[in-house]
């Protein structure tokens, strides 16, 4: 991790810029208080966050998930295009791609 910064990743849809994400701040986590972002955290051991992208044209896209700094773990991606039930693993696992 670089020195002043949390731990982040980034991601991208198609040719657009990276968005990065920063772990640490997403959830609003701090040295100095104990908050409910920090508490999620903690309490279900992870971590939550979500990026948001505007997709113009109907059809297949590709997403990207880069690596800012090694230490970030990716357990699950979760692409969304409505709405989702409220669950603590998230919705099951798709099989369906097309190409």
């Amino acid at each position: 991790m670089l020195s002043g910064s949390g731990l982040r990743y980034a991601v991208s849809i198609d040719d657009q810029a990276p968005k990065t994400v920063d772990i640490t701040t997403a959830t609003g986590a701090n040295d100095t208080t104990m908050n409910k972002g920090w508490e999620m955290n903690t309490t279900d051991a992870a971590n939550r966050t979500s990026t948001t992208f505007t997709v113009s044209t109907p059809g297949a896209h590709t997403l990207r998930f880069w690596m800012v700094d090694p230490t970030v773990v990716v357990q699950k991606l979760v692409v969304a295009t409505g709405d989702l039930a409220e669950s603590y693993l998230g919705p099951p696992e798709s099989y369906f791609a097309s190409g």
